[in-house]
């Protein structure tokens, strides 16, 4: 697909951008380190950094050694001249900034009417004599608009900004007029010759929008009262008229969170963070474990043995890391099994699905010896040999991972994460899909367009995912991953539009950066500065392709 020069910014410079960003860094998950972004680095050169943000084009002006002089005269003097459907003043005029071409040019006296000529190039001489003979049968059509300043158009060529008057041949012509952050109009009008004609035109506000996030998912929205839908995800409501409105947050087991006095403006989005409180900030929780007898450590305190019966204690409601460890004495032949948990409930109970510690699979054991002294390509060998349905598979998965990083095998990462994301029990993992989109943006980059295009529409269905389990991420690095994780899918849609031409990733881009900022309002010093100067970069480019491609 083709597009304007403007509608394709160098995709060169924005890998560059997504390289400098996503150095490699660590987040904990189960018991290996994912690699994540970490700090980024500066720019490679000014032309890089240059290469990084897309410019508005500059306005066209004729180089000034090339303009010419077109002198416009008329009996009797004092003719409004317009050129090209502009008004540049009276007869005697002189015109100095014509660029080259074909140009239209109107003289227009009351009581005499109105005489047109085309001429071609920069300059030369006109004369009309306008007591010799009759007019063209034009009128005077004045157009007024309530803001003014608005855009003119008049039967699909732009005439300038209201308020003005343009001369017009008799019969039925269409103005259509448009400003920002107004509704655009239409209005008909029939020119008499000799006439003069007004169109006044009030434009009507265009409709704001609210962009709810809710914390946690699924919470009923209620602007003044009424259902305007449940936040899964974050919610848009379009169509609102501008003011001052009351939005109301509310899950079953959560304290309601209500503001009002949320402004929504004429043709902005208003961004709305609502964090619901549990009515009761602990559980009761009563964890069972396959094979019974296995220490249960929950943030790394010591909680007990898990005997027959399980074992009870209190817990803050929120995500936890469980690590279960069999004794080798009583339970040989097991390993450790550490996961990540959330307590949403008042009560909770394993007894029904208890957490099954991992036997003791050859494969595993002898690639992680293989890992240790540094024999990388033969641990994947073992690591591949475990089976599916052993329950070491997905850390033998995550151990793939980082044994590709560090073999620089970038483009085999995506396919071990997608994997994993397939299986029922990680489809919601909120670092899985955050890591994966990570690598989905570094993989693509050396990728065919081809084969990138579609790569990184499975990293933005990813990056959904995990803004929707923002309740999952580990507490002490939430605020964190939650904005890489917009910041991935910001990046991400810039590129696809790139690839593709498809305006749906503009729209996705603008809202992952709405988004992005927003919660960084929230949280300002949990990313540091270099990432937030490279979303304002992105976000300007997408902000301005939106402006250009409509929307």
């Amino acid at each position: 697909m083709r597009t304007a020069p403007w509608a394709r910014p160098p995709l060169r410079g924005t890998w560059r951008a997504a390289a400098a960003v996503l150095t490699a860094g660590g987040v904990l998950l189960g018991t290996l380190a994912l690699p994540l972004p970490g700090r980024a680095q500066a720019p490679e050169s000014a032309e890089s950094a240059e290469e990084e943000v897309l410019s508005t084009p500059a306005t066209f002006e004729p180089p000034t050694e090339d303009l010419r002089l077109l002198s416009i005269q008329s009996r009797p003097v004092g003719a409004r001249v317009f050129v090209n459907g502009e008004e540049r003043g009276v007869t005697p005029l002189y015109v100095r900034d014509l660029a080259p071409g074909s140009h239209e040019i109107i003289l227009y006296l009351t009581g005499f009417g109105a005489y047109r000529q085309t001429i071609e190039g920069q300059g030369g001489r006109i004369f009309v004599d306008l007591e010799a003979g009759k007019g063209l049968g034009m009128g005077l059509v004045a157009v007024i608009t309530d803001p003014p300043d608005a855009r003119v158009d008049v039967d699909g060529r732009r005439a300038g900004l209201s308020p003005l008057e343009i001369p017009l041949d008799a019969g039925r012509h269409t103005v259509n007029l448009s400003k920002a952050g107004f509704k655009d109009a239409q209005e008909s009008v029939t020119v008499e010759p000799e006439g003069r004609h007004e169109v006044r035109v009030s434009l009507a506000p265009r409709e704001g929008a609210l962009l709810v996030i809710a914390t946690p998912a699924g919470a009923e929205v209620l602007l003044n009262g009424k259902e305007v839908g449940k936040a899964w995800e974050p919610l848009r409501v379009g169509d609102i008229a501008p003011g001052t409105y009351t939005v109301r947050v509310q899950r079953q087991g959560h304290r309601p969170w209500e503001k009002a006095d949320v402004l929504v403006r004429s043709a902005e989005t208003t961004t709305v963070l609502a964090a619901l409180l549990p009515e009761r900030d602990y559980s009761w929780v009563r964890l069972f474990t396959d094979p019974p007898g296995a220490r249960v450590r929950l943030d790394d305190q010591d909680m007990g043995v898990a005997g027959a019966d399980g074992i009870g204690f209190r817990a803050a409601k929120g995500a936890h890391r469980l690590r279960l460890e069999a004794d080798p004495v009583t339970l040989p032949g097991y390993q450790p099994l550490q996961v990540t948990v959330s307590f949403t409930e008042d009560e909770v109970d394993y007894r029904e699905s208890p957490l099954r510690l991992p036997p003791v699979d050859p494969n595993f054991t002898q690639a992680l010896a293989l890992v240790e002294r540094g024999q990388r390509e033969e641990a994947l060998g073992f690591l591949n040999r475990v089976a599916p349905d052993h329950p070491s598979y997905g850390e033998a998965r995550l151990i793939a991972v980082e044994v590709l990083r560090d073999l620089g095998r970038v483009a085999e990462i995506p396919r071990e994460l997608d994997t994993l994301l397939g299986r029922p029990e990680h489809r919601a993992n909120p670092v899985l899909n955050t890591a994966f989109g990570y690598w989905a943006l570094l993989a693509a980059r050396d990728a065919p367009d081809r084969e990138a295009a579609p790569l990184l529409d499975r990293a933005l269905e990813a990056l959904d995912r995990a803004v929707q389990s923002v309740d999952l991420f580990p507490a002490d690095q939430r605020d964190a991953l939650i904005l890489k994780a917009h910041y991935f899918s910001g990046m991400a849609s810039e590129i696809l539009f790139n690839l593709t031409g498809d305006r749906k990733y503009v729209k996705k881009g603008t809202q992952a950066w709405e988004v992005f900022f927003a919660r960084l309002d929230l949280a300002p010093q949990a990313l540091e500065r270099n990432w937030v100067e490279q979303a304002r970069r992105h976000r300007r480019t997408l902000d301005f392709l939106a402006k250009k491609l409509g929307g």
